[in-house]
């Protein structure tokens, strides 16, 4: 992240940023607005996706 409101990125894990709600939205629609636990969540998504391959 450059800024505080990019969008988090970890692999192939993108959590986006949404202005509106005011936090990252995670695959299943919840939305979470402290960016560090946005990103222990990306990390996490990240290597679940690589067991399932």
């Amino acid at each position: 992240m450059q800024h505080p409101k990019d969008h988090i990125t970890v692999g192939i894990v993108t959590l986006p940023y949404s202005i509106i709600l005011a936090g990252w939205i995670m695959p299943d629609g919840s939305v979470i607005s402290n960016p560090i636990a946005a990103q222990a969540a990306a990390e996490r998504l990240n290597s679940a996706s690589r067991t399932v391959h």
